[in-house]
């Protein structure tokens, strides 16, 4: 079986908005964190049927981006 660790860096400023965020993954093709303006993650857990959903965007993601990130999905 084959395991990959991703990893979700988050910078935010002193009001604790994201400036930015960088993801990466040991499975991935790619030598660097990448760069994101948004994120959607979501847990799904069976037992108490519940979710756990974070949603977060950088203060430079611009509306008609948002628009297409969440239309797009």
């Amino acid at each position: 079986m084959t395991k990959s660790t991703i990893t979700i860096d988050v910078q935010m400023d002193e009001n604790r908005v994201p400036d930015s965020i960088q993801w990466n993954a040991t499975e991935s093709s790619a030598d660097n964190a990448q760069k994101a303006k948004a994120m959607m993650i979501s847990f799904w857990d069976s037992a108490d049927k519940a979710a756990l959903r974070i949603d977060l965007w950088t203060k430079d993601m611009m509306v008609d981006e948002m628009a297409d990130f969440f239309t797009r999905r």
